[in-house]
């Protein structure tokens, strides 16, 4: 019987990470519409919009690797080669 409680906790990682970047990123884009609604002069939105661009990116390759990690993770949990296989002999009759 395969105890299936490790691989569970794997896939709760996955996504609760999953959720944590797509809640901090949506909070982040929101900042910056916030931000940008009470620019008046173009050279301050181009100077916003650079900054969080760059902190967009850093953040997404950050949480890429994270949750990269944790796939490998889980795939070599879930995934596990068998080092003993034991197959029946077979008798022709």
């Amino acid at each position: 019987m395969t105890d299936f409680a490790p691989i569970q906790e794997k896939l709760t990682a996955i996504t609760t990470a999953h959720a944590d970047y797509a809640k901090s990123s949506f909070e982040a884009h929101k900042a910056y519409l916030e931000k940008l609604a009470t620019v008046k002069a173009p050279d301050q939105a181009m100077q916003i919009t650079t900054e969080h661009m760059k902190s967009a990116y850093e953040t997404f390759v950050a949480e890429s690797q994270k949750i990269g990690e944790l796939y490998k993770s889980f795939f070599t949990t879930a995934f596990k080669p068998m080092t003993t296989v034991s197959v029946p002999s077979l008798k022709v009759v």
